[in-house]
């Protein structure tokens, strides 16, 4: 313990004074400083971080709304004008995939999937293409807002969709077997026998004839 005796005794005598309060104190007062100013940058550039981040999510949304609102109005526009509104749904998938969010890809698949089926919607006239947009749109809004729930809003509506085409394929293959097992029977069937020669006619004799 004689160090710290030492060190007391060193501390308050007249050299230690100067020591600490020309050195250590100023010292000090700049780590803490520093300190202090490295938080206020970090938490200031994870606030611009999210802010960016916010506005990729609805620019991409938003993008993808607009997509899905040409889609609904399908029957309506000229060639060129589908094949621009391809072009920027493409575009959207791509936008949403590439966002830093959970369930991005859910999301996309989700999406395209909807537009193909607006497309049909608007095509056939249908005023259930209203009510899909507007499902759509909350969709997107609500997984914009809260990324944790894109298993709820898009997985069992994929999961469901893709159960109904593997039935859908399976009805297909099934008549395509049969099909087959068809034509197959028809081929192999042997040709009908030619219908027998019928007699050739005799003509009745008479009493005149030698």
């Amino acid at each position: 313990m004689q160090w710290w005796n030492d060190f007391i005794e060193w501390f308050y005598s007249d050299a230690g004074s100067h020591v600490v309060s020309t050195a250590i104190v100023p010292g000090v007062a700049i780590l803490v400083a520093g300190i202090v100013a490295a938080l206020i940058g970090r938490g200031s550039t994870k606030r611009i971080v999210s802010m960016h981040d916010r506005d990729e999510r609805a620019s991409a949304v938003t993008a993808m709304i607009g997509a899905a609102r040409r889609a609904a109005n399908w029957n309506s526009l000229s060639a060129p004008e589908q094949q621009q509104a391809d072009h920027i749904a493409l575009e959207c998938d791509v936008r949403l995939r590439l966002l830093p969010l959970a369930g991005s890809n859910l999301a996309a698949d989700w999406a395209t999937h909807q537009l193909t089926e607006l497309k049909k919607e608007a095509v056939s006239f249908s005023f259930q293409a209203a009510q899909s947009l507007k499902e759509f749109k909350d969709r997107l809004i609500d997984w914009q807002e809260h990324p944790g729930r894109a298993k709820k809003l898009f997985k069992n509506d994929l999961d469901s969709w893709a159960y109904e085409e593997s039935l859908g394929d399976q009805d297909l293959a099934a008549q395509q077997r049969a099909w087959e097992a068809q034509q197959a029977a028809t081929m192999q069937e042997p040709d009908a026998p030619a219908p027998a020669a019928a007699p050739p006619a005799t003509r009745p004799t008479t009493d005149g004839d030698s």
